[in-house]
This record gives C-alpha cells, sequence and structure tokens, in this order.
C-alpha cells in the first residue's frame, strides 16, 4: 500500500502475543485518530511482510507480500494470515495518522480499501487470541513437573488406569452405592500442597532443567515473603536463535494483611527480573523477559502497574508558577492544597514569596522538602523557624486526614531584603542626573579645551574627543550596569535551586559591555536525580525538557532584571551541563 511517509513512533519492537500487539496498537492510536502497521513474520512455509491501516474501531485496508514466492494477498485474505501468525514473533512498526492523513490514505488505496472487510478491533484479537490451532496440544506436552508436583496419581498411572476403567464399566444407577474408592483414598496420608510448574514452549526447545532450576529460585524467594505460599508458576517460553522470550504468571495466597500482600507482589515481580539469568547459566540463552503477573488471592498485578501506582507528578499549584509541587499522584490534590494554604499563611506573617518549590519524597510515608526564595526585612534564620512551624503544623493536620506519617525534612530559604531592592532600583535615577550634569560640564571643558588646541596648531581632535566621551557614556552606564549584574547573579542562583527534578550544583557568570547593551555568558552545573524503577533506574522526563526549563527559568530572570534596573541585557553564550 502506499503510504504517508512519517517518522514512526515505535520501530521494530518484538511481540509475541496477540495482547502485546493489540498494546502496541493502542499505544499508537492514543497519539491520533488512526494508525498503520508494518509487520514482518515468518513461519515454516515462509516470510511475510503486511501493511495494515486501522481508525480508532476498525481494520480500514490490509495488504500482504508473501516475500519468497513474490506474491500478494489483498484484504481477507491478509487478515486470515495476520490472524493465523498471531502468538508468533512478529517485527511491528507503529505510525500514528490524524484525521487528514487517513482520509489520504483511503484515496490512495481504494482498492485495497474496497476488499477489505472491516472487522472491528476487539474481534480481530478477541479470536486471535485463541491462538494457532495445537496450542492445547504445545502445552500439554510441554507441561514440566518441578521435583513438587501436585499430580501425585501420576507416580502410578497403571493404578489410575485401572480404576478409571472400573469406573466406567459400573452402570450409571449403581455409582452412588459405589463408596469403596473414597474410603481407600482416604486412608492414605494426604500429601502437603505442592506448587505446580508449568512451562508452554514455542518455537524450539529447551532443557527441562533450566526451568526447574528457574522455578526453584522462585519458590526460595516467596518462602522468605512473610505469609505468602505459591499455588502455580507458569512460564510461556518463545524459542529464538540465541534467545528466549519469557512470560511469567504467578499465583499464590497470602494471609498477611494488605500492606504484606504489596510487598509480596513488589518481591516477586523483582524476582522473576533478578533470577532469569540463570537460563542463560543452564541453557546458554539469554532471557528476555517480555511479560510479568502476580495474581495473589485472585488480585492480578504488572510491573508497569506499580510503576503508574508510585508515580510522581511534578508541575505548578498556581496559575502564575510561584508555587510548583512534586508528589505522587495520587496524593497530588491534598499536598497542592496543603502548599497553598503554607505560602499563604506564611505570607501573612509578612514574606513576601516570590518562587516556592515543595519536593515531597516517600510512599507509605512522606517527607516534606522547601526550597524558597522571599523579600523580606527579617534574618534568614526567623524565616525558616516561621516555615518550620507552619509546615509542622498542617503536615501533622493533613496526616491524620490521609492516614499517612508525614514529616518536614529540609527548608531552604533565599532572603531578598526589600530596602536593598528598592535602593538599586533607585540608584540608577539619582546615578543618571549627576551623570547628566557631568556630562554638561565637560562639553564646556571640551569646547574650551578644542579652542585652546587649534590656536597651538592642532586640527584633528576626533580621537581625543570620541575616547573621551566613550569613557563618559562607560561611567554613567557603569553605576546601573554593577548592581544589576550583582542582583541578575543572585536571582539566577536562587531560581536554579528551585529547578525539579535536578540538583544544582554551580553557576558561572561574566559579562562584557557593548555599546550600551550587557552581554552576558552563564555556565551552570547540575546533578541529575534519577528515580528507582522496578527493572532498574528510570527517568519520566528527558534531558533536553529539563535543559529547556533551566533555560526558560535564566531568560526570565534577565528580562525582570533587565525591566527594573532599565538596562539592556542580552545572553550571548548559554552552556547546561547535565551530570
Amino acid at each position: 500500500m502506499q503510504l504517508p511517509d512519517k517518522q514512526p513512533l515505535i520501530e521494530n519492537m518484538v511481540v509475541t502475543s496477540a495482547g502485546e500487539l493489540g498494546e502496541l496498537i493502542q499505544n499508537g492510536l492514543s497519539k491520533g485518530s488512526g494508525a498503520f502497521l508494518k509487520i514482518f513474520a515468518k513461519d515454516s512455509a515462509g516470510k511475510y511482510y503486511m501493511t495494515i491501516l486501522l481508525d480508532r474501531s476498525k481494520v480500514l485496508a490490509a495488504e500482504c507480500l508473501l516475500v519468497d514466492k513474490k506474491q500478494g494477498l489483498t484484504g481477507e485474505e491478509a487478515i486470515t494470515l495476520l490472524k493465523s501468525l498471531i502468538g508468533k514473533p512478529m517485527v511491528v512498526d507503529v505510525y500514528t495518522l490524524d484525521e487528514l492523513e487517513i482520509k489520504l490514505s483511503i484515496a490512495d488505496n481504494v482498492d485495497v480499501y474496497v476488499q477489505t472487510p472491516k472487522i472491528p478491533l476487539n474481534e480481530l484479537f478477541k479470536k486471535a487470541e485463541e491462538g494457532p490451532p495445537k496450542r492445547e496440544e504445545r502445552r500439554t506436552e510441554s507441561a514440566v513437573p518441578v521435583t513438587v508436583t501436585q499430580e501425585v496419581p501420576k507416580a502410578v498411572p497403571a493404578v489410575a488406569e485401572a480404576k478409571a476403567e472400573e469406573k466406567a464399566e459400573v452402570p450409571a444407577e449403581e455409582k452412588p452405592s459405589a463408596p469403596a474408592l473414597p474410603k481407600e483414598e482416604k486412608k492414605k496420608p494426604a500429601p502437603p500442597e505442592k506448587p505446580e510448574v508449568i512451562v508452554n514452549l514455542t518455537g524450539g526447545e529447551l532443557p527441562e532443567r533450566a526451568f526447574q532450576v528457574y522455578a526453584e529460585d522462585l519458590l526460595k524467594e516467596a518462602k522468605r515473603i512473610k505469609g505468602l505460599r505459591i499455588n502455580k508458576i507458569e512460564f510461556d517460553a518463545n524459542v529464538g536463535e540465541g534467545v528466549v522470550y519469557l512470560n511469567v504468571h504467578i499465583y499464590g495466597n497470602s494471609d498477611g494483611s494488605s500492606r504484606d500482600i504489596e510487598i509480596a507482589e513488589k518481591r516477586m515481580l523483582h524476582a522473576v527480573s533478578k533470577y532469569a539469568p540463570v537460563l542463560l547459566r543452564e541453557a546458554e540463552v539469554k532471557p528476555i523477559v517480555r511479560d510479568v503477573s502476580v495474581v495473589i488471592d485472585g488480585q492480578e498485578v504488572k510491573p508497569q502497574e506499580i510503576v503508574d501506582k508510585d508515580k510522581k507528578k511534578t508541575g505548578n499549584v498556581t496559575k502564575d508558577g510561584k508555587i510548583s509541587l512534586s508528589v505522587l499522584e495520587d496524593v497530588w490534590p491534598y499536598f497542592s492544597a496543603y502548599a497553598r494554604t503554607v505560602i499563604t499563611e506564611l505570607e501573612g506573617t509578612g514574606v513576601r514569596v516570590k518562587k516556592a518549590y515543595f519536593d515531597v519524597r516517600g510512599r507509605r510515608e512522606f517527607e516534606i522538602n522547601l526550597s524558597m526564595v522571599g523579600e523580606t526585612e527579617m534574618t534568614r534564620e526567623t524565616v525558616e523557624r516561621i516555615a518550620r512551624d507552619i509546615l509542622t503544623r498542617h503536615a501533622r493536620e493533613l496526616g491524620r486526614s490521609i492516614k499517612r506519617y508525614i514529616t518536614v525534612h529540609n527548608i531552604d530559604v533565599e532572603v531578598l531584603t526589600p530596602a536593598v531592592v528598592k535602593a538599586a532600583k533607585e540608584a540608577p535615577k539619582v546615578t543618571s542626573s549627576k551623570a547628566s550634569e557631568i556630562l554638561a560640564k565637560k562639553e564646556l571643558l571640551e569646547k574650551e579645551v578644542e579652542q585652546l588646541l587649534k590656536q597651538a596648531g592642532i586640527e584633528d581632535l576626533a580621537p581625543f574627543t570620541e575616547e573621551k566621551k566613550k569613557e563618559a557614556e562607560e561611567a554613567m552606564v557603569k553605576g546601573r550596569i554593577e548592581p544589576a549584574i550583582e542582583t541578575l547573579k543572585t536571582r539566577i542562583h536562587a531560581e536554579m535551586k528551585l529547578i525539579p527534578r535536578v540538583t544544582f550544583k554551580w553557576l558561572k557568570m561574566n559579562h562584557e559591555i557593548k555599546d550600551s547593551t550587557v552581554m552576558v555568558d552563564i555556565e551552570a552545573s547540575f546533578l541529575r536525580e534519577e528515580t528507582g524503577g522496578l527493572f532498574g533506574s528510570f527517568s519520566g522526563v528527558s534531558e533536553s525538557k529539563i535543559k529547556k526549563d533551566i533555560e526558560d527559568a535564566i531568560r526570565r530572570v534577565i528580562r525582570e532584571v533587565s525591566k527594573e534596573y532599565g538596562v539592556r541585557i542580552g545572553l550571548r553564550k548559554l552552556n547546561i551541563i547535565l551530570r
């Protein structure tokens, strides 16, 4: 098909199930009005390249190229082939389309569009999830019982078969009067409950011993978790060349509290990733964990659900951006109201808050850290003491409301004295009037000197007068520039401490006067804060976004200081270092 030339949203993603393919499609559709897929797959019959055009609810057009045979399939034939391949490894590219691009794509591929049945997406994947016809047979054949298995009668298959035959020969009306078998079973000692381990292999073979060792490691980890009992571990393994793609599902029960269950879920999810390298050691294949789920007491949890639950939100609490907050999303409304209340009460004590950033850390228990810039005549120590009293009092009230333990940890206050700011603003006017008077007197003196020099026979006075004029202008401007640059440096330094997701390290600033403009060179260093994820470190915000936030803050401060002091300040060079 002829499709728009654009960059893919998702490229070269390997999927091994209908669920994974469905998630990719929903991800693409969430970014636009439609999507098209490029799918590369193969089986024993050959290799396939498919292009599928979708809108939010249905398949619009489908086409497939049989690479080995150089043959094309269109419409229903292509969709049927796609269904048969779902469940096998596929390489998928996902492109998002807006409404106009969907209309143009249909117009460019009208012949394929007409031949394609408009199958709803949910029907397509509902059928596809049943998998290839022989999936249940493979599952039964490759089930691997570990040293611990629930099916004890398998140890004596001949006896079990004989009993099954006897039961089949008894007429239906005689069944109630045959209690012999239950009595025999009651006499046998009941074996202890032991977990069941099932391995579903597709695409190749792996030694059973590797999965046995893997399961034993997971069971050992489970024994160390309070109140947790594992009933079943199921591995869906798709074997490739030198790799195995794993879907791991763990089923169990817990007699602990809700907190114990939450800890058990997180530890077992972590254990799946932690012990997966045993497959590399035992079977010499690289394990790639695609999907993990832990079902405890019938409630399922997946890694992404824990990540989303623990995800922090960083943003402005007020429209003017004066108050910003970083805290878990599920308690954002409580702490945003807390931040507004605290700042309002603090301003009532005589502190004019210019900027405040609340960093609330923790999940079950919370720790409040405040960075603030304010104008007041009080000392920094006094402001910090007042702020701590207010924060602690409201933290106790909030903790009782949400039933969490909340503490106030660190308060960093930058104090700007109003008297100094006012004097700095008025200084340019005084300096300007005095400088004007001096210049007027200098102009008269220069004329007298010029006449005297002409009488002495010196005609060219331009270099002399220009140099003196330049010096006079510099002297006039210098009175305004020096306080402006000093204020600029102080305010940028304070503002950098409030940038979220990074820790401010140091600032260098140089300036040069060109005519009536001050050109500023700034270099700032930051340490990027990393948040610990389930399977490693991750950060939800890109480096370019953080650098843009820093640059915007610096340019805003330059504009404010330039306006206050009546000095033209330009940013010539900016170097932001993130480590």
